[in-house]
């Protein structure tokens, strides 16, 4: 059992994840609170924007340089996609998925199908006491364009994380089924097939799983089943399919972001620690020693913001939920060579639970996401590394 105040933490925290969603189907982009630009030299564009507003949807970058979006909370956006092509910095929708989902995951297979998998069935489990997690998988096959079930997974999965191995399979981890879960398993793209494997010594949902260089994947944090934030680690060895217990990070984080660094290294930012407070803190985990450093705070504490390794080897973040749970639209840059970070200038919109993705020219795409009205949005611009400015960037 748990205490009384742990419970109206989580109740609290769950109750912000389920009212930042508005189930409008289409939301005008007129009708999206722009926030105040105070960076001069900020380096935000805008971009076309969706054709459904979205957040807490999944994002993933295809092989060919083009991003799917999938999913995302309210009907009936919950089983559409889009597909941004950055030559037209434009979208278009197609068919609809299988499902209905929010809070899955993404993922790009090695043949370049793309693989969805779990999350929530509708877009207002969050708000009732029935929650809807799936056990329900598609992929994307790029052959014809359609979508295509795969075998049933082991268990239903939200919140959960999937992670693509070396040899192509697919790890997918933890997560809400109802509660928070330690169980495994692994997909095969050559037969569809879902296969239990060694489940993590720790429950967990709201954490994260970065592939490190040799394969492994490196899973942090999360929240257990005691409803408290966590600071435990593993390590999955894919090769042996077990997992080691590693050192645990200096702070217990939920809702945080991890990210692979060029050197190697882990940086892990921001999140919700045990009492339901934002953290500004950032730590490095060293895989060649098993071992945590604490590094520079960023500027603004956050959770449910995004971490994206650019061309330069810096690290951006964009966006979350700040202290009093207000949406933020700073960002801000980590350089792993001083173990600093800088602001990167504002971008025009609050926004959390969105995603950001790397393109090829080394632009970053962010895309959607809920803001301080409580609106899910149609809205989307571009980060450019290379200029200084804010640059209006419209469809060709």
């Amino acid at each position: 059992m748990y205490s009384k105040s742990t419970h109206t933490i989580v109740i609290l925290i769950l109750s912000i994840l389920a009212n930042t969603i508005s189930t409008n189907p289409i939301i005008p982009t007129n009708t999206v609170r722009k926030s105040i630009i105070t960076d001069r030299n900020s380096r935000w564009s805008d971009t076309g924007s969706l054709h459904f507003s979205r957040t807490y949807q999944a994002a993933s970058v295809m092989k060919d340089g083009r991003v799917i979006v999938s999913g995302g909370s309210g009907f009936p956006v919950c089983n559409t996609y889009e597909i941004y092509d950055p030559s037209t910095k434009s979208w278009t929708k197609d068919e609809f998925m299988e499902e209905c989902r929010h809070f899955h995951t993404s993922s790009i297979l090695s043949d370049g199908n793309i693989l969805v998998v779990g999350g929530y069935a509708d877009g207002t489990a969050l708000s009732s006491n029935v929650k809807f997690s799936l056990n329900v998988a598609s992929y994307y096959d790029l052959s014809d364009g359609f979508w295509k079930g795969t075998f049933l997974m082991k268990k239903p999965r939200a919140f959960h994380t999937a992670s693509v191995l070396q040899n192509g399979r697919v790890l997918v981890v933890g997560g809400e089924d109802p509660e928070a879960a330690a169980s495994a398993e692994l997909y095969d793209p050559s037969n569809q097939f879902w296969t239990l494997v060694k489940s993590m010594k720790y429950s967990r949902l709201w954490h994260t799983a970065t592939v490190l260089s040799n394969g492994n994947v490196f899973i942090t944090g999360g929240r257990g089943v005691d409803s408290f934030a966590t600071k435990y680690a593993e390590i999955y060895n894919s090769s042996t399919g077990t997992w080691k217990v590693v050192a645990s990070m200096n702070y217990a984080r939920s809702l945080h972001a991890a990210t692979l660094l060029s050197n190697g290294k882990v940086l892990v930012s921001g999140g919700l620690n045990g009492d339901g407070d934002v953290l500004n803190s950032t730590e490095l985990f060293d895989p060649s020693t098993e071992s945590w450093s604490i590094t520079d705070n960023m500027k603004q504490g956050r959770s449910q913001h995004t971490s994206t390794v650019l061309k330069n080897g810096n690290v951006l973040v964009t966006g979350g939920i700040g202290p009093q749970f207000a949406r933020i639209n700073s960002s801000e840059l980590y350089n792993p060579s001083e173990g600093v970070w800088t602001p990167a200038g504002n971008m025009h919109y609050e926004r959390a639970g969105h995603t950001a993705s790397r393109l090829r020219d080394g632009s970053v795409l962010v895309v959607g996401g809920n803001d301080e009205n409580n609106v899910a949005g149609v809205t989307v611009e571009l980060y450019e590394p290379s200029t200084n400015t804010y640059m209006p960037i419209r469809a060709k």
